[in-house]
């Protein structure tokens, strides 16, 4: 079932554990990036075409205030956009708080 537009469901409270986590850890958030966590342990967004998904979320999550997005120039990548939590986001860290604490513990292991 598709939720509303501006909603905050599991696959976002997935992406913001990501983004703070990466925070955390010193470790810049992009969306490929955030695909690949995703993927990989999350098991969410399987498929290459499922990228574009993650973009979408991305974009929902800066405009409802969650998110900060600003442009790196990298050399050899090229221009990349980078996302961090905004004072916003971090006060639902309640909502995310689970993924983050699953983030953290496969990690450790």
């Amino acid at each position: 079932m598709v939720k509303p537009k501006g909603s905050t469901g599991a696959t976002k409270m997935k992406i913001m554990a990501i983004i703070c986590y990466n925070q955390d850890c010193k470790v810049d958030s992009y969306g490929y990036n955030i695909w690949q966590t995703l993927k990989d342990p999350f098991i969410t967004y399987l498929n290459d075409c499922d990228v574009r998904n993650v973009y979408k979320h991305l974009k929902e999550l800066q405009e409802m205030g969650f998110l900060d997005r600003m442009e790196k120039e990298e050399v050899e990548e090229g221009n990349r956009c980078l996302y961090s939590l905004t004072e916003k986001g971090h006060d639902l860290s309640n909502k995310f708080e689970p993924y983050l604490k699953f983030l953290q513990r496969i990690t450790v292991s």
